[in-house]
């Protein structure tokens, strides 16, 4: 668990990170790497370490005034199966209540860092929510809160799958992964300003001939794998946005734009890689341009399921068709990486087109000269981009006159890509020189889509009380489990937040809906047929 305070610096046009880490022991990583891959706090904003005013650069190592690292000795890494891993909501409650040198000195180091800082923007907390770093976080947060009782506080819940365990997948793993994240949204929900749930790294299968491909995923390559590739993206994303939260002001601000209506705490992240320029999209105003901008949008905190199959999907797709409420957020904030003036002015009716009928004050944009840099050490996903602008190579007619080159880069030979004629190899092909910066747009925004993931917490808390799964007893019991009648409060909750999404609206019960872990037919009750 990462938890960074966010400082102004002097003058006002900046802010300072200053991070405590919380780490199992033995880890053997750089422990600033909570994402397996650089954090936001990685890539700096200014020649000054943790300071994010301007253009991007690898961050120095902290110092040790502003980086306090604290171990948890005890426990071995989660999901190994072994007699100590920190697998659960309630192992996490232990591993911070049941030990009071670890919250004092935890406690010292807020002050300290409080003291350190003229003026506290707020926290942002980045955490493993599948595992029992949960329950750590969401016991870490109170007393967090009860330090600072009114500094906004933003939560990013990294969620995990079966990839994420060291030990082979079973029934009693997945329930122990649904049970952590409920309890733990639930926990978070409640204390912190903002949470946003980041679903686990999706695969996808390389490209068909003659089927459609997914516009999100047309620039990068088939033949990495898809794991390796969405992360990269996903951290792309996850980094544009933390930088853009720690700008001065501008934390509180959104927080207070997502969450207008008062019960919206829960965000999603969604974002565009590339960000094409205008004509990519077609006229401003039309069906397709507006269709072609929403296709281009990954949506990294949509819950999808574990098994969705094309049939699912086109259903979906048809629902989807004839009400469009849930693709309509309630509040979004989005920042445009990598276009200059003229360019994202042509940008702005297509993104104004795209979320009608959301308007301003409700959506805002943030639009900066600099593109998302790719660092020379980052995986070569991507395809078909330039590789000094990070435009697609061909764009369609009748977009002739658009340059494929900024004004200041060299004429390379990619330029020649997706020519009409034979001899030209098509643009999409192109990766052999990756492009040294992508334009972005990374967008935070609340939408009642999150009642699906919601929803697919709550149902599944239901179907474990309903056969009585043994994996339950590791909740229901303990000197720090959360008892029977915690578990059931914390699973009407989640009904209570689905409701408040806009599940309400929808048929709880109809057979399409049902999640894959569901056995509405199922009569015995399972007890002790969990893999211990």
């Amino acid at each position: 668990m990462e938890a960074v305070l966010v400082s102004r610096n002097q003058g006002g046009q900046s802010t300072t990170d200053r991070t405590l880490d919380l780490i199992l022991a033995g880890d053997g990583k750089r422990q600033r790497q909570a994402l397996d891959s650089l954090p936001a706090s990685e890539w700096s904003t200014s020649s000054a370490p943790h300071a994010h005013p301007g253009a991007a650069q690898a961050a120095q190592d902290p110092q040790d005034a502003s980086y306090k690292p604290h171990a948890l000795g005890t426990y071995s890494k989660f999901g190994s199966d072994e007699p100590n891993e920190l697998a659960t909501f309630i192992q996490g409650r232990e591993a911070w209540h049941g030990n009071a040198e670890l919250r004092d000195d935890v406690e010292d180091d807020l002050r300290a860092f409080a003291e350190q800082s003229d003026h506290t923007e707020g926290f942002l907390l980045t955490s493993q929510h599948s595992t029992g770093f949960s329950g750590l976080t969401s016991s870490f947060l109170e007393t967090l809160r009860d330090e600072f009782p009114k500094s906004a506080i933003w939560v990013t819940a990294i969620l995990s799958d079966a990839r994420g365990w060291k030990r082979p997948d079973s029934d009693r793993a997945k329930a122990q992964r649904l049970l952590n994240e409920a309890l733990g949204l639930v926990a978070v929900e409640d204390v912190a300003s903002m949470v946003l749930p980041v679903q686990p790294v999706q695969t996808y299968d390389a490209y068909v001939e003659g089927k459609s491909r997914d516009e999100w995923r047309r620039f990068l390559r088939d033949d990495i794998d898809s794991a390796e590739a969405y992360q990269q993206v996903l951290t792309m994303h996850l980094q544009s946005a933390g930088s853009e939260l720690r700008e001065p002001d501008v934390l509180t601000s959104v927080i207070e734009q997502l969450n207008w209506r008062g019960g919206t705490k829960i965000a999603s992240l969604s974002g565009h890689t590339p960000l094409a320029p205008a004509p990519y999209y077609g006229s401003s105003g039309s069906d397709e341009a507006r269709r072609k901008v929403r296709a281009g949008e990954r949506d990294f905190s949509a819950w999808r399921g574990d098994e969705e199959d094309e049939a699912e999907r086109a259903r979906d797709r048809q629902v989807k068709e004839k009400k469009r409420d849930d693709e309509v957020p309630f509040a979004q904030y989005s920042v445009v990486r990598g276009l200059d003036f003229e360019e994202s002015q042509e940008m702005g009716p297509l993104l104004e087109e795209a979320v009608k009928p959301l308007k301003e004050p409700l959506v805002r944009w943030v639009s900066l000269p600099d593109p998302f840099p790719i660092l020379a050490t980052s995986p070569p996903v991507f395809r078909g981009l330039h590789p000094h602008t990070g435009h697609p190579l061909h764009l369609p007619t009748p977009s002739t006159a658009l340059p494929l080159l900024s004004s200041d880069a060299p004429a390379p030979s990619a330029a020649l890509f997706g020519l009409p004629e034979a001899r030209f190899p098509p643009a999409l092909t192109f990766s052999a020189q990756q492009p040294r910066a992508v334009p972005v747009l990374t967008t935070l925004s609340t939408r009642p889509s999150t009642a699906r993931y919601v929803r697919h917490l709550a149902r599944g808390m239901r179907e474990l009380r309903r056969v009585r799964a043994g994996v339950l007893r590791e909740y229901d019991e303990g000197e720090f489990a959360l008892g029977r009648e915690g578990v059931d409060e914390a699973r009407e909750r989640l009904e209570a937040l689905w409701d408040g999404y806009g599940g309400a609206d929808e048929d709880d019960e109809r057979e399409g809906d049902k999640d894959a872990d569901e056995d509405w037919t199922a009569t015995e009750q399972v007890d002790d047929e969990w893999d211990l």
